[in-house]
């Protein structure tokens, strides 16, 4: 009697562990966050003109990233422009939310755009050139720097294309990233393997190739701009800080 009545516990034994190995394992694949600056070369046909610095920290319960451009050298009396970008986001159970993207000059902090995500009523506010607009919400959304969130989980999910909408210039444009293999990037005298993807966005004729660190896949090692079949701006990588 008691061995009959012990078989049905003994029976979900392998199904209970079953879901401890599916949730660990599905931990074990979460994106990992780690926090970093990096910088790195601009050039515009074929001319080192300006450095540019890309960072990743965590804000209490978001993450926040933060580029600023400034122009090198002589090209600081031709090129007016110090752009900062920021984008704010926070993790979900399935990936990762855009909760704000701020767009400054510091030249020109007067002219300030910004955009804030109501993903529980699915809107999109807009402040740009003193105007602002509401814009619907429909499926995920990804700008210049999310972008890396993205390329990170197709490379872990093993996905070659996906389609998304692109925050660009105060609107939201369907755009389309692709796998295009793996190659490798010369950093700092260092062959680096990397993972390739290459990005393509509505009303634009460019083309935006993403070279990521196989070991660091958030970490772009090269990004290219391609007009017309050839690079018209590119960012290389000259070092890396990670901060533990």
């Amino acid at each position: 009697m008691n061995s009959n009545r012990s078989k049905p516990l003994f029976c979900l034994i392998p199904s209970l562990l079953a879901l401890v190995l599916t949730a660990v394992e599905a931990s074990a694949t979460e994106i990992p966050l780690r926090a970093f600056t990096a910088s790195y070369n601009l050039y515009q046909g074929g001319m080192h003109v300006a450095h540019t610095e890309l960072s990743l920290r965590r804000e209490g319960d978001s993450w926040h990233w933060r580029m600023t451009t400034k122009p090198r050298s002589v090209y600081a009396w031709f090129i007016r422009k110090r752009p900062v970008n920021e984008t704010r986001f926070a993790r979900t159970t399935d990936g990762f939310r855009l909760l704000e993207i701020s767009i400054t000059d510091e030249k020109r902090p007067q002219q300030q755009e910004a955009a804030s995500f109501d993903w529980a009523n699915a809107r999109l506010s807009v402040m740009r050139k003193g105007k602002r607009r509401e814009i619907p919400l429909d499926r995920d959304v990804y700008d210049y720097q999310s972008i890396h969130l993205l390329a990170a989980q197709m490379t872990r999910d093993g996905l070659r294309g996906r389609s998304f909408d692109f925050y660009r210039k105060g609107n939201l444009v369907g755009a389309q990233i692709n796998s295009a293999g793996t190659g490798h990037v010369l950093v700092q005298g260092k062959r680096l393997e990397a993972n390739i993807y290459e990005q393509v966005t509505t009303r634009s004729r460019a083309k935006v190739k993403y070279y990521y660190d196989v070991d660091n896949p958030m970490l772009p090692l090269r990004i290219e701009r391609l007009e017309s079949g050839e690079t018209s701006s590119l960012m290389t990588l000259r070092e890396v800080n990670w901060k533990l």
